[in-house]
C-alpha cells in the first residue's frame, strides 16, 4: 500500500468546517432549539389575556422574561447552526493562538498516521479512529467517541487528482484496523485449555 504525504497550513475555514462535525456543537444547538421553543410557548401562554376569571393577574413581567429568553436562545441556534456562526467561532480560535498557522506535514501509510509541525511529531494508530468523514475542504478522522480528531485538508495533496487515492487509502487503513480489532482474541493459556485430570 502506497504512502501519501500532505503539506498544508490550516485555515480558519478548515476550523469552521471541523466545528460543524462536532457532536458537542450539535447537542448544544439542539438544546438551544428546544429551549427556544419552550420559551416561545411560555411567552404565548403568559401573554394571552386571562378570560376565565374576572381577576386577571399581572403576567407582563413573566412574559417579558420569557420573550427575552426566546430571543437569546434563538440567537444561539443561529450562531451554532449558520455558516456565519461557525466562521465567527473559527476566527476566535484562529486569533487565540499561532499554532494553527504553522506548516503541517501528514504522512499516511498502512502502519499509522504521522503529523509533524515544526519538529513536533504525533503518531496516531489507525485503531484510535472510528470513521472517516469527508467535507468539501478536508478529510476528518473521528475518534472512538465520534468527535473530530484529525483533519487533513485536501489542498495539502501534491495534486488534486490524488484526492480519490487519499480517500481510498484512508478508508482501507480504517477498515483494516477495524478488522484487526474484530478478529483479535485473547489466547487461553495451555494449562487452562487442558481438561482437568480425573482420578
Amino acid at each position: 500500500m502506497q504512502a501519501l504525504t500532505l503539506s498544508y497550513v490550516p485555515e480558519s475555514d478548515d476550523i469552521a468546517e471541523l466545528a460543524a462535525k462536532s457532536p458537542t456543537r450539535r447537542r448544544s444547538r439542539n438544546r438551544a432549539l428546544v429551549n427556544s421553543g419552550v420559551s416561545l410557548a411560555l411567552t404565548v401562554i403568559f401573554g394571552m389575556p386571562w378570560t376565565s376569571s374576572a381577576y386577571e393577574p399581572d403576567t407582563s413581567l413573566i412574559t417579558l422574561v420569557c420573550a427575552v429568553m426566546f430571543v437569546g436562545y434563538s440567537y444561539r441556534v443561529v450562531a451554532l447552526s449558520s455558516h456565519w456562526g461557525l466562521r465567527r467561532d473559527a476566527r476566535r480560535v484562529w486569533n487565540r493562538s499561532s499554532a494553527p498557522r504553522r506548516l503541517h506535514e501528514a504522512v499516511i501509510n498502512e502502519e499509522a498516521l504521522t503529523v509533524s509541525t515544526e519538529g513536533v511529531t504525533h503518531t496516531y494508530a489507525w485503531s484510535t479512529f472510528s470513521e472517516l468523514a469527508e467535507c468539501d475542504r478536508q478529510f476528518v478522522l473521528m475518534d472512538r467517541s465520534g468527535k473530530p480528531s484529525v483533519a487533513l485538508p485536501k489542498r495539502g495533496l501534491p495534486d488534486p487528482s490524488l484526492i480519490p487515492v487519499c480517500r481510498l487509502l484512508l478508508s482501507n487503513c480504517l477498515e483494516n484496523a477495524g478488522h484487526q480489532r474484530n478478529t483479535a482474541t485473547i489466547e487461553t493459556p495451555a494449562d487452562r485449555r487442558q481438561s482437568p485430570a480425573t482420578d
